[in-house]
């Protein structure tokens, strides 16, 4: 689920087509930015591995457990990695590592995150 030109275009169709249909631009919302905010000057492992796990639940919590589960038809293989990767980041996750730490783990899985609402129409602030 890259992010690419194509699909930035594609999801600004769909957000202009519901509008222009008097339909709510989003499907759902799941206000991750709460979480995002608390203590944004804290780039410790630490806090990017518990600000990744509160995310992962956050989200498990929010969505149709069918997306999650890895027997469903109705999984979501793209979210459950996304989850799954948030709720296994640990502090130490990349010890010994050089060029990865949990804060870059965390933001790449956000970008994914992000890409990911975008397509499903999910709406990722407050």
């Amino acid at each position: 689920m890259p992010r690419t030109i194509e699909s930035i275009v594609e999801n600004h169709r769909v957000a202009a087509e519901r509008r222009a249909a008097g339909k709510p631009v989003w499907d759902r919302t799941i206000d991750i930015k709460a979480i995002l905010h608390e203590d944004q000057s804290n780039v410790s492992n630490e806090h990017a591995a518990q600000v990744a796990n509160r995310i992962g639940a956050l989200i498990r919590s929010r969505v149709p457990a069918d997306w999650l589960d890895w027997d469903s038809a109705a999984l979501d293989e793209d979210l459950t990695h996304i989850v799954e990767g948030m709720e296994a980041l640990k502090p130490d996750s990349y010890d010994g590592e050089e060029n990865v730490t949990p804060l870059d783990d965390l933001n790449s899985m956000l970008d994914q995150l992000y890409d990911w609402a975008d397509g499903k129409r999910v709406w990722l602030g407050h």
